[in-house]
């Protein structure tokens, strides 16, 4: 007898083609087996006659193949065309036509005279019914016609090398040898009718449709109870871990809510009032908070972070772009700065605090010195206001300056011979090179070592610790012909090769204020991302500033000693700044080089676009921080009990009054005539617009628009009203300045992707044109048209489409119907099903092999309802009928419930 855990590698009569086939199903093992699931029968007890008409709904056909023909079409294309006959024709009987187009294998396995089962729609082409594509088994008269043939029949998700004829006997003679007692029952005995074993029987091959139809449900609510058990798990855990209250006494709060030009709605009161009580209790929030676009959560979620602070927490505000997290840190400044709270911002390519600028703090002495704390990207250093510099000295952008200025600050570049490539070994000697020299002979602001070429920020220190007037600095040519000799040696060596390394170095910029040294200091640590040699959620580990080696060696005595040397050529040191009390960020703030001394609460903003990996590294600390999770993509309720069933879920159901009416209508291309005709008239009475398009570049695969290809279009319709393009791959400082141009209305018109898709408030904007409307899902349709209405002038979404199908008219006809995102979500549920809507997988839930969220939702509820009531009476699974279950909480204790869902 074969057990539960056995290797299907033991069972000799198993051919090792088969078992490999088997592995890419993820199928190793008995259990893997019998627990791959038909996903359908097929009723191969009697066949219908054939149709003489075309139908909506996929039929199971029988025939006998009377003629293959293989015809070619558009040059290489080819289609395979197989006749069947019914086994009993009569006069009024019609052949059928089964075609597959490019699939050579197909002609290979079908062949005249045969028997084959088909699985299709037929569909009335000309003269003829025809199936195309369909799903198709070859019936072979032999001793094992029983097991695939005069039965209701499995039908498995397969593979390639893998047909349904042997799967399905695999699994037939697995079950033969299995015994009924190798299943234990997952659910309990008041939950499920019947026995496990029996189930398990039943869904693959049943007697009869209510055999099947009454194992499927015993199946469906076993996997339901499992998930539901480790859902209900994750709450209690999370509800013990080791928490405090981070809530303040409300003063804060109040200021800010007194500030606003506006009266909160009845829903943000209540939903503040359910956070307020989560962060003043001594266990961990876990709140979801879902609100339809523009209902107000971003408020929600300040005096959630305004009652941390108070308490004296730090708040980490996690947005998943980096143009909603400066638009984020920007509301933040304004509305919380005159309050006197301390923020800052973290992402890939921006690091900045509210107060002085970042990077130097001015001062009214000739310079300033200063030791900032870590993550400010500084150490000390002196340097020369704006208003100091020499006013008569020009330098070419491609030479050295003809004097050097001491305490001056430079930006240089310098580029490899032939634009020769820098591996990684490489790459990581030039910055250890660099390293090594930082706070003896220079301090380096920051660096960056791409593939063929080096930008370096730093300024030259002195050589002696002389008095002021005969101090000596490191020049400029001595510092390069050092770094350069000794790379260039290292380098040969490791990559065992000759030649020139370096081309001769070009000089960027001479720093001559703060704007100078910011703009730098951004600009090389976003090198990469906006280069494109990194991927916008990759790391890139040759990119380096000073705030790294601070961390590193804090309180060695070689940097204790050079900054005592700079600090006594300065008269005056700055203030080490407090911690900032709220943290703004992208998915910068995953990594280490954001430090929390003090971190209270956690908001997640469209926390959808982030993994539960990623959010995880945030709230896995003790003690644990509040989490408050939002999303302005609704949940439908099913989803609420499953992903999401660990978290409790409050809703802004109610949107602002001064908001102005959303008009939606969908267009036909050929009407966008009538279309331009009323946005200019929109335009003229100083209303903004959004044009947005599926992709950024034509693709020769997709007959959809591009908005670069589009965009000289857009400038010439909307003349003379300023228009400007903005995508993704466009620079961060370039996009941002796009945006602060499009807000300040000098821009009428910005040409888009989705970059806009989050977040983006501007209220002068009330229309949205969205080409190839077809092209995006309904839930991204709405964030879409969440960019406009936010003011109070009456707003226009106008979706272009040229598709006829069905599928995309019932889409778009939603939007029209309903501007409600809640309704939207559920109707998306009911087009799409639930695969897709917010990315399952992310959850951290096992996948599901039976059930369907959509279609079992009544057994969802049952089954939640018996998890919550074991785990009401029994918590710990400590009583012995409750023993049982602890199998199927998975995860292992103490990591669980810091992956918020």
């Amino acid at each position: 007898m074969i057990n539960i855990s056995e290797n299907l590698e033991n069972l000799s009569w198993i051919p090792r083609p088969r078992l490999l086939a088997l592995r890419r199903l993820g199928i190793e093992t008995t259990e893997d087996l019998l627990t791959h699931f038909p996903r359908r029968h097929e009723d191969r007890t009697e066949f219908p006659q054939f149709p003489r008409e075309e139908a909506d709904a996929p039929i199971c056909l029988c025939g006998e193949v009377t003629k293959t023909s293989l015809r070619r079409f558009g040059g290489w294309k080819k289609i395979f065309e197989a006749t069947l006959e019914e086994s009993q024709p009569n006069a009024l009987s019609e052949p059928l036509v089964c075609r597959w187009f490019n699939l050579h294998y197909v002609q290979k396995m079908i062949a005249t005279g045969q028997r084959i089962v088909v699985f299709g729609r037929p569909r009335l082409r000309g003269k003829r019914i025809c199936m195309d594509h369909p799903e198709f088994e070859v019936i072979e008269n032999d001793e094992e016609i029983s097991i695939h043939f005069r039965r209701i029949t499995p039908i498995y998700p397969a593979t390639e090398g893998l047909s349904q004829r042997v799967l399905r006997g695999i699994i037939y003679r697995v079950l033969g040898e299995f015994p009924d007692t190798g299943w234990q029952p997952i659910a309990p005995s008041t939950l499920v009718r019947g026995e496990r074993s029996d189930a398990i029987r039943a869904i693959h091959f049943p007697e009869n449709w209510e055999a099947r139809d009454a194992a499927r449900e015993h199946l469906v609510l076993s996997e339901f109870f499992a998930m539901q058990m480790l859902i209900s798990s994750r709450r209690f855990e999370s509800s013990s871990r080791a928490g405090q209250a981070h809530c303040g006494p409300g003063a804060l709060l109040d200021k800010f809510l007194k500030r606003l030009p506006f009266e909160l709605t009845a829903a943000q009161g209540k939903v503040i009032s359910e956070i307020q009580r989560d962060l003043a209790a001594n266990y961990p929030m876990n709140r979801l908070l879902q609100g339809d676009v523009g209902s107000g959560k971003t408020v929600v979620a300040i005096a959630a972070m305004l009652l941390a602070v108070e308490a004296g927490y730090q708040a980490a505000f996690m947005a998943p772009t980096q143009i909603l997290a400066e638009q984020h840190y920007e509301v933040l400044r304004r509305w919380l700065e005159p309050l006197g709270v301390h923020i800052a911002l973290r992402t890939a390519a921006r690091q900045e605090e509210s107060g002085p600028l970042p990077l130097f703090a001015q001062n009214e002495s000739l310079g300033s010195a200063r030791l900032k704390r870590a993550g400010d990207g500084i150490l000390p250093s002196r340097t020369f206001l704006e208003s100091e510099s020499t006013s008569g000295a020009h330098y070419s952008r491609r030479r050295l300056p003809h004097f050097e200025k001491p305490w001056a600050i430079y930006a240089l570049t310098i580029t490899t011979a032939h634009r020769r490539t820098l591996n990684p070994q490489a790459r990581t000697i030039i910055l250890n090179a660099w390293r090594h020299f930082h706070n003896t002979r220079y301090e380096l602001f920051s660096i960056c070592v791409m593939p063929d070429h080096v930008h370096a920020l730093f300024q030259p220190w002195p050589k002696n610790e002389s008095s002021r007037e005969e101090t000596r600095f490191w020049s400029l040519a001595e510092l390069m012909r050092s770094l350069k000799s000794f790379t260039a040696r290292d380098i040969n060596r490791a990559e065992e090769k000759v030649g020139p390394v370096w081309k001769k170095e070009t000089f960027d910029l001479y720093i001559r204020s703060d704007r100078d040294l910011a703009e730098k200091f951004h600009y090389i640590l976003r090198n990469p991302w906006d280069a494109g040699v990194a991927g916008q959620n990759e790391d890139y580990p040759w990119i380096w500033t000073a705030d790294d080696e601070l961390r590193a060696s804090r309180s060695s005595s070689p940097q204790n000693a050079a900054t005592s040397t700079l600090q006594a050529c300065a008269p005056q040191t700055l203030p080490v700044p407090h911690d900032p009390q709220i943290i703004v960020g992208t998915h910068a703030l995953l990594y280490e080089s954001v430090s929390f001394s003090n971190l209270g609460l956690v908001v997640i903003d469209e926390q959808h676009k982030f993994g539960v990996a990623q959010r995880a590294r945030l709230t896995a600390r003790e003690p644990t921080p509040d989490v408050l999770v939002m999303t302005a993509t609704p949940i439908p309720r099913t989803l609420t009990m499953t992903i999401y069933g660990d978290l409790d879920v409050s809703t802004i159901d109610e949107m602002p009054e001064n908001r102005g009416k959303i008009v939606t209508a969908v267009r036909d291309t050929a009407k966008l005539g009538e279309v331009l005709s009323f946005l200019r008239t929109q335009l003229e009475k100083g209303r903004q617009l959004y044009v947005i398009y599926p992709l950024i570049d034509e693709s020769d695969k997709l007959n959809v628009k591009a908005a670069a290809a589009e965009y000289e279009l857009w400038r010439e319709r909307l003349r003379p009203f300023g228009c400007e393009l903005l995508h993704g791959r466009i620079p961060a400082p370039e996009k941002q300045q796009i945006m602060d141009r499009f807000r300040r209305g000098d821009t009428n018109a910005l040409v888009s992707t989705t970059v806009l898709e989050v977040g983006v408030d501007v209220a002068n904007a009330t229309m949205v044109l969205i080409e190839n409307a077809e092209r995006f899902g309904l839930a991204q349709l709405h964030q879409l048209r969440g960019r406009i209405g936010r003011g109070e002038h009456k707003s226009y979404c106008i979706l272009l489409s040229s598709s006829q199908a069905k599928e995309a008219s019932a889409k778009l006809a939603v939007l029209e119907r309903t501007t409600n995102g809640f309704e939207v979500a559920e109707a998306d549920w009911e087009l799409r099903g639930p695969g897709d809507v917010l990315g399952t997988a992310q959850s951290g839930l096992p996948a599901l092999k039976i059930g369907d969220l959509k279609r079992d939702i009544e057994l969802m509820r049952r089954a939640r309802a018996a998890a919550v009531s074991i785990f009401e009476m029994d918590p710990r699974l400590k009583l012995p009928e409750n023993q049982r279950f602890r199998c199927l909480i998975v995860e292992q204790q103490g990591q669980s419930f810091s992956h918020v869902s």
